[in-house]
């Protein structure tokens, strides 16, 4: 393979000729009537399992579209649903960093790097583990404040004061988690308990937990206290604690705000360690009362009083905003859009489905996969409002390396971590963060997609021709196929179907351009970049980053 790299600058016009030839009207579907059948499953299925559709899923919808709705129900049982869930809600708990500093304390230089990411990694998954669990067993999600369990990777277990439980025999776990308690003597409070969270949301003695307190709101009933107007006193020194002490005491813009933020945090204190560098593995419980010292703000919420994590865990669970922040997560995640306040109404009627369901994500999903505006519908909710339809939206950088991946059998991997789950390797420049996804289409993005194509199609085609097993849906069509000889026309629609998901004529035009590129690298490169070339030119095609 050799001459792979003589092919590399026609599989770029390959994708340009893609772009192209995708056209949304290629399929039937009209913007004032919605998405095709067939467009539906594909995003369903990719919001909820990851992937694209099979082949019988996509046969099945062909001959019979009334069958849609039937089969995007059905996704929420798959074990990929835990995943997404999790995907969704990252950017609420922000987790899913690269770094935990906090962690370095606790192992010796011996870690290599690879185990180092690993473990960071593992720290970032805990409360989304849980949340995956949830998602899984069709649990209440206030199960995420009231959990006496964590779900961890089992190398965090000898790190951390933690002691593995034997879950519930019918429980449905993720991949390669086990359940565990905390034995340092903290409150079970679900989340809220979680070493993961106050390690990524630290605070510094001076700060008070304030800075954390804010998170879990922002995570939990999506408000943010920065998102207030602040009228500063003028003669303010911000430079001094006292001064700063004194106005939040007694200045009534700033009673304002820490009225409610200081007894908020003053809930957090078990996790704050006046006397070390870093934060310390252990909870400590003689903290739990040292607001008195600090702040004199007794523990309530919103005034409502309390004196541990497990009354906090309480009084969000109990809270309408935990409700409606949990359906305006789902909902945006979905929609591939922020909510807007014509999507008011939207958002009741899934409010509604989500309390009857029993405030499981399943029901509250389901709810969502019939919004007209989901399936690209214009409509008006009983409840007012004209949400806008989603004709169109940008593929989440973790869908599009994953479902590449499933296609493909590659994976890009930056010091042993997926790299599209690193800031410092593909998510940032993809347009993601821990914060989130992107909702718009970057340049980065499209550099991404088209970096991932090229080297997920060399995996496979290569594969094949070396005699082993590439790992991707790809590997069978193209085990089956002559790479030494030109593909036939019925063959290229058997790629576009499996790829993109696409029915093509064997006369259509896009079909007839990947012909093309298939004749013009041969004749520079030879056959198998060729194909290569043909296979990037339907990886990188926009259908990928936009469905």
């Amino acid at each position: 393979m050799d001459a792979i790299g003589r092919g590399r600058g026609l599989v770029a016009c390959a994708w340009l000729v893609a772009a192209g030839c995708s056209e949304r009207d290629a399929e039937g579907v009209d913007a004032r009537t919605g998405l095709a059948p067939t467009e539906l499953l594909v995003r369903a299925s990719l919001d909820l399992r990851g992937v694209r559709p099979s082949a019988d899923e996509l046969d099945a919808v062909r001959d019979d579209p009334e069958r849609v709705g039937e089969l995007v129900a059905g996704f929420v049982d798959d074990p990929a649903f835990g995943e997404r869930m999790k995907d969704v809600f990252a950017g609420a708990f922000r987790t899913r960093t690269d770094f935990y500093p906090p962690f370095d304390s606790l192992v010796d230089e011996e870690y290599e790097v690879d185990e180092q990411m690993a473990l960071y990694a593992a720290i970032g998954e805990e409360p989304l583990e849980l949340l995956a669990v949830i998602a899984l067993n069709d649990r209440p999600l206030t199960e995420l404040l009231r959990s006496p369990v964590t779900y961890v990777d089992p190398s965090l277990l000898p790190l951390w004061p933690l002691e593995e439980v034997e879950p519930e025999p019918s429980l449905r776990l993720p991949p390669g988690v086990v359940a565990a308690r905390y034995v340092d003597g903290r409150p079970e409070a679900g989340v809220l308990g979680m070493n993961s969270l106050f390690w990524r949301h630290s605070s510094t003695v001076e700060n008070a937990n304030r800075g954390r307190a804010n998170a879990l709101s922002q995570a939990l009933l999506c408000q943010s206290y920065l998102d207030r107007p602040i009228d500063f006193p003028s003669d303010l020194d911000l430079t001094d604690s006292e001064s700063i002490r004194h106005a939040i005491a007694t200045n009534a813009a700033c009673q304002g705000c820490h009225s409610t933020l200081d007894p908020l945090a003053s809930y957090l204190w078990g996790y704050v360690y006046p006397e070390a560098e870093r934060p310390q593995p252990h909870y400590v419980v003689e903290q739990e009362r040292a607001w008195q010292i600090h702040t004199d703000a007794r523990p309530a919420y919103f005034g409502r009083p309390g004196e541990r994590l497990v009354d906090l865990a309480e009084h969000v669970a109990e809270d309408e905003r935990f409700v409606g922040c949990a359906v305006r997560r789902v909902y945006e995640g979905m929609l591939g859009r922020k909510a807007r306040l014509e999507d008011e109404g939207a958002l009741a009627v899934h409010r509604e489905a989500f309390l009857s369901g029993g405030l499981t994500l399943q029901a509250l999903v389901r709810s969502i996969l019939e919004d007209p505006s989901y399936r690209g519908e214009a409509w008006s909710p009983r409840f007012g409002g004209e949400p806008a339809p989603v004709y169109e939206k940008v593929a989440p950088v973790g869908v599009l390396g994953r479902s590449l991946t499933h296609l493909t059998g590659y994976e890009m991997r930056f010091v042993g971590r997926s790299a599209t789950s690193l800031d410092l390797a593909l998510r940032s420049l993809a347009g993601g963060s821990d914060r989130g996804d992107t909702t718009n289409v970057s340049t980065g993005a499209v550099l991404v997609q088209r970096r991932l194509a090229e080297a997920g199609a060399i995996h496979a085609v290569t594969a094949v021709l070396e005699g082993r097993d590439g790992g991707g849906t790809l590997h069978a069509f193209l085990a089956d196929r002559d790479l030494d000889a030109a593909p036939t026309r019925a063959q290229l629609v058997g790629l576009v179907r499996l790829v993109r998901s696409r029915a093509r004529s064997s006369d259509d035009a896009e079909i007839e351009a990947l012909a093309g590129v298939w004749d013009d690298v041969a004749a520079l490169s030879g056959p198998h970049e060729a194909w290569i070339a043909v296979v990037t030119a339907t990886l990188a095609d926009p259908d990928h980053l936009l469905y």
